[in-house]
């Protein structure tokens, strides 16, 4: 590790030295955007008329995001773009509304000591494949404290600040010798924690991938660590003969379309290592674990058809233990790929937490989230039916795997009879292009508890949501 430390050290100097102490602006691009939203939301603890947590049976609020981007081609292939954003909602008592922060940050750096070579540094999205694994900050930064910077929002899943703090370093050779390959480098700090002590928590990984145009596919393969050196247990003391948490990700994605209209997706991925300080709850962190996920899906678009219809299902696994003695469940990493409202929002806090007793649960009987031990099986359809009018629906039905011992159950622990069926939720998306900068949403939501859940008072959770976004 002090190899690879000083390693990086020397190739970020390396890169300071290379650039030049001032550049030319050649060209700046300044815009931004406005975004109001209006949400209607009830019982998203699944728990209506309940004492201790009576604020999310029913509530209507607004939100706005403001954003000014910044963009700037300088000399020497350099160019760089900041964003700068204000999220919060609308007259909240005691909120920190006003603040504006840096949501995105970063030089981007072309043909840098080699001509396919290209470095970006800063504050930047980073999206592999569909994001189902690596896609966005959100998770990360909400739970170590950092997304939702002001404290601004309620609805912290719709927040701008999902960039990560990275070094990314990309190798197209598409132009080299005909060979169609990307090979993509990215370094990312989840957390720094304490400043000058060794207690990190960081991403590092290599994605190779290839498109092939006559076959109108694409193939990517990619590794992921995550290592983190703040594994705590409860009481906050370090954990003893486990070393650092340290989870390791192989994946392999690709798609094809067929014949005109038709698409097919698949990824599949891999995780085994030790716990890294675990949010969710599922296990303590330095066990060892391992895991699978899969998302694998298909659509078809009918281009010659009078509104465009679209029809497509998916399946989406996240394993839970697959080996005696391991912690169980999947860990999310940095996954930015959701495909509901609801439920992939349920647990952890600071997003909805369920309010019920569950079948399969620990003796604190909190229920499973989403983010791991879940089956999510899902038709989805869109179409227009007038030229600017897009309307999405998505069915999806949640089960628990087969021999998945949710929320942390271990070897031999009794839970009782299995219940399985964790509910069902319908989602519905309109969009407006009123003009070509101005775009008007609705989107409505339910999510029915299964027979997960054993409160006499379940009930459904609702949210509508509409929005009116302007850029310019």
């Amino acid at each position: 590790m002090v190899k690879a430390t000083l390693q990086g050290a020397v190739l970020l100097g390396l890169l300071a030295w290379s650039v030049p102490g001032y550049a030319e602006v050649q060209n700046v691009r300044v815009g931004g955007d406005v975004t109001v939203r209006a949400f209607v939301r009830n019982n998203l603890d699944l728990h209506d008329n309940d004492s201790a947590n009576g604020t999310q049976d029913g509530d209507d609020f607004f939100m706005t995001t403001t954003g000014l981007n910044v963009g700037a081609d300088l000399t020497e292939n350099v160019s760089t773009f900041i964003r700068l954003a204000n999220e919060r909602d609308w007259n909240v008592d005691g909120g920190n509304t006003g603040d504006v922060d840096i949501s995105q940050a970063y030089v981007t750096l072309k043909e840098l000591f080699y001509s396919p070579l290209t470095v970006r540094v800063g504050a930047q999205p980073i999206v592999w494949g569909r994001g189902f694994v690596l896609g966005s900050n959100l998770i990360p930064g909400l739970l170590n404290g950092g997304n939702d910077r002001n404290a601004a929002i309620t609805a912290n899943e719709f927040t701008d600040f999902t960039a990560f703090d990275a070094v990314r370093a990309t190798l197209d050779l598409s132009g080299v010798a005909g060979m169609p390959w990307t090979v993509d480098y990215v370094y990312i700090k989840l957390n720094e924690n304490v400043t000058g002590q060794a207690d990190d928590v960081n991403i590092q990984g290599v994605n190779v991938g290839t498109k092939l145009d006559d076959m109108n596919s694409e193939f990517e393969a990619y590794y992921l660590n995550k290592r983190d050196k703040n594994t705590l247990n409860a009481a906050g003391a370090a954990v003893e003969n486990t070393g650092d948490g340290s989870v390791n990700t192989f994946g392999l994605r690709g798609s094809v379309r067929p014949v005109e209209g038709s698409y097919i997706y698949a990824e599949g991925a891999y995780q085994f290592g030790r716990r890294a300080t675990d949010p969710f709850g599922i296990s303590t962190p330095g066990n060892p674990m391992q895991a699978w996920a899969f998302d694998i899906g298909a659509e078809y678009t009918f281009n010659d058809v009078s509104f465009t219809p679209k029809l497509g299902a998916e399946w989406i696994y996240y394993s839970g233990d697959d080996i005696d003695g391991a912690a169980p469940g999947w860990d999310p990493m940095a996954r930015g790929y959701f495909t509901t409202v609801i439920r992939e929002f349920h647990n952890p806090a600071p997003f909805n937490t369920p309010d019920q007793t569950c079948t399969n649960s620990q003796t604190s009987n909190t229920c499973v989230g989403s983010a791991s031990n879940q089956q999510q099986v899902s038709l989805y359809g869109s179409l227009k039916p007038i030229e600017d009018l897009t309307v999405d629906q998505r069915f999806s039905l949640f089960f628990l795997p087969v021999g998945a011992r949710p929320n942390g159950g271990t070897n031999g622990s009794t839970m009782g009879k299995r219940q399985t069926y964790a509910g069902f939720e319908w989602d519905t998306i309109l969009t407006y292009d009123y003009t070509s900068d101005v775009q008007l949403g609705l989107i409505y939501a339910l999510f029915a508890p299964g027979n997960e859940y054993h409160k006499p008072t379940d009930n459904a959770a609702q949210e509508l949501v509409t929005s009116v976004s302007v850029k310019f």
